[in-house]
């Protein structure tokens, strides 16, 4: 009897405990349910997105904006049941009508049947609704009631849009979390400005209803940007490109145009073309680094002139076309070369057998020197421009694996090295600056309300990139290039180009698909050419149709760009006509006396002149002295007088006179001549002289 009542004791005490333990587990699922409800539910303090700052144009056309758009709800437990009832048909007629994505029908039972549900009555209207819309919505009826009413919830989300569409979009560039690009990832904190929070309630699985709280705080816009782009000469530089690239079946094309002075970028397009497409999917201008080819000519020429090996007038055999530097050989493009012709000629025909043998004569001995001058030159220095790129720049080093004894010729027409187009215009903008290099430009000011807040000022970035004198010399040459080089194709009687055309040879001759050699062509120059005011370089790669020379493929586009910013920036043409002064004493050569004595009258400058029949000027104390200068008795002894300095024209006359053939480049005042000073001259010699305004 005793055992049983233990049995029973100990089984009533077992089942007493497995009773509370499920009573024990039961409390704690209860109360981690209700704290998962309640964390759930509780307000959370969400990020509102500050709006962007615009980027504008140079004349203050909006290139990116943003334009908010909204998501809409509809809070249907705030409105009044006989108001509902009432107006909702009208209402779905109205959603029908401005969203045309369903039939008033469909609105009205997609309303409806939130309205019935006794939970969740928070509905979605619509995803990225426009301010114009959502302007609309606000007028129709229940809605016009407002939130509390209404039960209109609209929540913006940021947007950016380009109103000019491709026009520039890979320079202005675009925000995103992988890989931003352009004036948008550079200027990102700029144009960020601050967000602010709003306290926020669950209503629903997806659905969070505004809360009122001294948390909450706006957002504050961000500043503004200027950029240099013109607008018109923008999209001028893009119709031609297009233009070029359709004609020529052409893979991808950039062009870029610069203001000689400042350094700003008026216009950079960069394009592809795909199955008849265009597209800016790469800023080729600023990190496309590739073989510049025949317009790196121009470096090799004027480190050649400044480290004095050299005068143009010097000439260079280019043999039949043909030249063998060790295992590889050199060739022109027409065929049986151009016999031998000046140096300077030799660039205006884009010889590669000339400039690759007068470089290699020069250089060979200690190729680095050649490389150090073109260090000093500033063209494989990395630009620190506002833009990201990656620098990829190369040039060959002596010594190092990869140099030869062909590199260095192969260097001099512009192989065995890379750059981007954006270096190669600086540098010719350099040369149009009479040598003063400035840093490429892409906004002018940063702006908040309207109010200018900085200022982004020219930059000088090698105040001489070689002497003025080897500028003076090259720049007929560069004239030429257009009036009867490779490049005259675009010649103009309107205004003066200077410039070099560039065909490269991709990938040394490996053959496409269907077995042809692949080239990229360029033009890089300046405009007007007597008093340049723009730069411009324009590269189309791999052009397959029409021609595949820089002279039929890239230099027509920069002519186009060219003719359109002369036809509408007057300054130009008053530049042609009229030589800017600089400073209060004009520009004065050395010359006849009557004839300066005459000019200096006219433009009321005291000075002093001497009896002699030609003087040489100089100033002091503000005053212009005309010295005497003793030149007839040069030429009656036979001797060739120093030249330079004199105007051409009363240099062609003393020669002339002295019996002598007189052979002209340029025109202005005269700053080489073929015969040296000391030298004797006979009758009937040839003598070529070399002019720079």
């Amino acid at each position: 009897m005793k055992n049983k009542v233990n049995y029973r004791v100990i089984s009533l005490y077992v089942f007493m405990c497995v009773v509370a333990l499920v009573v024990v587990s039961k409390i704690l699922v209860i109360q981690r349910l209700n704290q998962e409800i309640s964390s759930v539910n509780l307000p959370k303090l969400f990020k509102i997105q500050a709006s962007r700052g615009n980027i504008f144009s140079d004349d203050g056309s909006l290139l990116a904006i943003s334009m908010p758009l909204y998501n809409v709800f509809l809070d249907l437990s705030v409105i009044d049941e006989e108001l509902f009832n009432k107006e909702v048909s009208i209402l779905s007629q109205s959603l029908s009508t401005l969203f045309k994505d369903k039939s008033a029908k469909e609105y009205e039972q997609y309303l409806r049947e939130y309205r019935s549900k006794k939970r969740n009555k928070y509905v979605k209207l619509r995803n990225k609704v426009s301010h114009n819309e959502l302007t609309l919505l606000k007028s129709f009826p229940i809605l016009k009631l407002g939130k509390n009413r209404g039960g209109l919830i609209a929540e913006e989300r940021p947007n950016r849009e380009n109103p000019f569409g491709l026009l520039a979009r890979r320079t202005i560039g675009l925000l995103r979390e992988a890989n931003p690009i352009g004036l948008e990832r550079a200027y990102n904190k700029t144009l960020s400005g601050t967000d602010g929070l709003q306290l926020k309630q669950r209503v629903g699985k997806s659905f969070w209803r505004n809360e009122e709280s001294d948390l909450n705080s706006l957002p504050k816009s961000g500043n503004d940007i200027v950029t240099t782009i013109n607008i018109d000469i923008q999209d001028v530089t893009e119709k031609a490109l297009k233009s070029a690239l359709r004609y020529h079946d052409a893979d991808w094309g950039t062009a870029v145009l610069m203001e000689v002075e400042s350094g700003h970028i008026k216009a950079i397009a960069n394009l592809k073309y795909e199955d008849g497409v265009f597209d800016e999917h790469y800023n080729h201008a600023i990190a496309e680094h590739s073989e510049p080819g025949s317009t790196f000519k121009l470096a090799s020429i004027l480190a050649g002139l400044e480290d004095d090996f050299y005068s143009l007038l010097d000439s260079v055999d280019t043999e039949d076309g043909t030249h063998q530097f060790y295992d590889k050989t050199m060739r022109d493009s027409k065929k049986g070369g151009y016999g031998k012709i000046s140096i300077g000629d030799a660039f205006v025909q884009s010889s590669n057998v000339g400039i690759s043998k007068v470089i290699n004569r020069s250089y060979k001995d200690n190729p680095q020197d050649f490389i150090d001058r073109i260090y000093k030159m500033g063209l494989c220095t990395p630009l620190d421009i506002e833009l990201p790129y990656p620098n990829s720049l190369l040039i060959k080093q002596p010594g190092n694996p990869g140099w030869s004894g062909v590199t260095l010729p192969w260097m001099s027409i512009g192989y065995s090295l890379r750059l981007t187009p954006l270096h190669i215009l600086t540098f010719y903008n350099a040369v149009a600056n009479n040598g003063v290099m400035v840093l490429p430009l892409f906004t002018t000011q940063i702006l908040k309300d309207g109010q200018k807040v900085s200022e982004r000022s020219k930059q000088i970035i090698n105040p001489a990139i070689c002497s003025k004198s080897s500028i003076d010399q090259i720049m007929p040459y560069l004239i030429d290039v257009v009036e009867k080089g490779t490049a005259k194709t675009i010649r103009t009687k309107e205004y003066k180009i200077a410039g070099k055309t560039g065909t490269t040879l991709l990938a040394y001759g490996e053959k496409s698909e269907d077995n042809k050699k692949q080239y990229q062509t360029s033009f890089v120059g300046f405009f007007p050419a007597e008093h340049p005011k723009y730069s411009c370089i324009v590269v189309v790669n791999n052009p397959k149709e029409n021609g595949f020379y820089g002279g039929n493929v890239s230099a027509p586009v920069f002519k186009e760009i060219s003719d359109k910013v002369f036809a509408t920036d007057i300054s130009i043409h008053n530049s042609i006509f009229i030589a800017e002064q600089t400073n209060d004493t004009p520009n004065l050569t050395q010359g006849k006396t009557d004839d300066m004595s005459k000019l200096l009258d006219i433009l009321s400058f005291e000075h002093v002149k001497t009896k002699s029949n030609w003087m040489v000027p100089s100033i002091s104390s503000n005053m212009i002295n005309l010295e005497r200068r003793n030149i007839e008795k040069d030429f009656e002894e036979g001797l060739m007088p120093n030249l330079f300095g004199m105007n051409l024209l009363d240099a062609v006359y003393l020669l002339e006179n002295a019996g002598l053939k007189v052979e002209i480049k340029g025109k202005g005042h005269i700053v080489n001549q073929s015969i040296k000073k000391g030298d004797r001259f006979w009758a009937n010699q040839k003598i070529s002289l070399i002019a720079s305004i």
